[in-house]
């Protein structure tokens, strides 16, 4: 089966079929199994991308060459530059393919200088036996679509010869309703007033959506990383696990969301500095989670005996910084436990590991707790009294500093 073309006409709004062979479909092309990884430049924003990323890759030779925000792979001839960004459905709609959809973001790519030979679309289907889903791409030129079939389908792309670039897009039959690989992304943001809250956005997204385009649309909010990956099927539904939060809506079901805008799919107000969140699919199953959220740099204090033993521990942090820096002994095992709980970054506690002395540890742990907040030195408190209670105690009863 060849490639084809879809001919719009503007006139009656009919599409035609029209055969093509595609350059090379019937060569036994030999993919290379080197892929170099590049980070891309990221293009100052115009009237008409300000909520969209543009990336640039400079191409120093010819190779086999994969962006580290959208995964997509370029194979190139030689030296060359490629431009591009991600576009909008809403203004390229499947007309005339009514029992097909998008199964991926819609790619505009433009090569400057040099040429793109194959290039590889990041897809986020489940490859079994029993999934037997035929991926698409979709070439938009001018008022044509032309619909490619892959030249080879991986477990993480479908892979495509390009005689012509503009918008390319992955699309599959809209009566597929496997499981997919997803990932679950959540942003916050710190609601100020005389208590502290934190806005939680969670959203459902396939796999091949990027994080920074995600990102670039909710800049007010800031993005906490975990373990996002899961499996959803589009038009289930899921709800939301929050302990002891309440969610809103209680349930929603999972669609595949390419943009532009990008909306949360679950939300809550959030008093507590730490919740467990996890996703829970019809049958209560786990789907995802549960993951500990605990943002950084937000001091939640209110009026309660909890919040007061809140401000005593970090108080105990800051006050005997100096006995602390002399005298903690197990420096690396509370490193250990914040760095579990992602209170500490992983490079953070590289650091205090590398340290040659417990004194030099703790002058790197005290950088983190001063720019970590409150319960980050809470925690760091509590844990300290369990490793060395009989050094708690003893400043604990001794003079305070003046």
């Amino acid at each position: 089966m060849f490639p084809y073309v879809f001919l719009h006409s503007p006139d009656d709004f009919s599409i035609h079929l029209q055969w093509r062979e595609s350059r090379d479909f019937h060569i036994d092309h030999q993919f290379s199994a080197v892929t170099e990884v590049f980070v891309p430049e990221i293009a100052e924003n115009t009237s008409e991308t300000k909520n969209r990323n543009s990336y640039r890759f400079q191409c120093p030779y010819a190779g086999q060459f994969q962006c580290k925000f959208t995964s997509l792979v370029f194979e190139m001839e030689g030296k060359g530059e490629v431009q591009y960004n991600l576009d909008s459905w809403y203004c390229h709609p499947l007309d005339g393919l009514s029992q097909m959809q998008p199964a991926g973001p819609l790619y505009n790519i433009c090569c400057i200088e040099g040429s793109i030979t194959h290039l590889h679309l990041p897809h986020c289907e489940i490859l079994t036996e029993g999934n037997q889903t035929e991926l698409l791409v979709a070439h938009f030129a001018g008022e044509n679509i032309e619909i490619l079939k892959p030249l080879k389908m991986t477990e993480t792309h479908v892979i495509i010869s390009v005689e012509g670039l503009s918008l390319f897009a992955i699309i599959k039959n809209i009566f597929y309703s496997n499981n997919i690989s997803a990932q679950v992304l959540l942003f916050y943001e710190e609601i100020t007033g005389k208590q502290s809250k934190v806005k939680l956005l969670i959203h459902l997204l396939p796999r091949n959506v990027p994080v920074e385009e995600v990102e670039k649309r909710h800049k007010h909010s800031t993005y906490y990383e975990t373990s996002s990956m899961c499996k959803l099927t589009p038009g289930s539904k899921y709800r939301l696990y929050c302990d002891p939060c309440v969610c809103q809506p209680k349930a929603a079901t999972f669609d595949c969301d390419y943009g532009p805008n990008y909306h949360a799919t679950f939300a809550m107000i959030i008093e507590a500095e730490r919740i467990k969140v996890g996703l829970l699919d019809e049958d209560d199953v786990k789907v995802w989670g549960p993951e500990d959220f605990l943002p950084s740099g937000i001091c939640f204090v209110g009026h309660g005996s909890s919040d007061t033993q809140k401000i005593k521990g970090a108080e105990f942090v800051d006050e005997h910084r100096t006995e602390l820096i002399q005298r903690v002994s197990c420096v690396l095992e509370l490193a250990d436990s914040l760095q579990s709980q992602k209170m500490i970054t992983r490079e953070m506690y590289n650091r205090i590991d590398a340290a040659e002395t417990s004194q030099k540890q703790m002058r790197i742990m005290y950088e983190t707790l001063q720019s970590a907040g409150v319960a980050v030195k809470e925690e760091f408190y509590k844990e300290l009294k369990k490793k060395q209670p009989f050094l708690v105690k003893e400043l604990e009863s001794g003079p305070r500093r003046a």
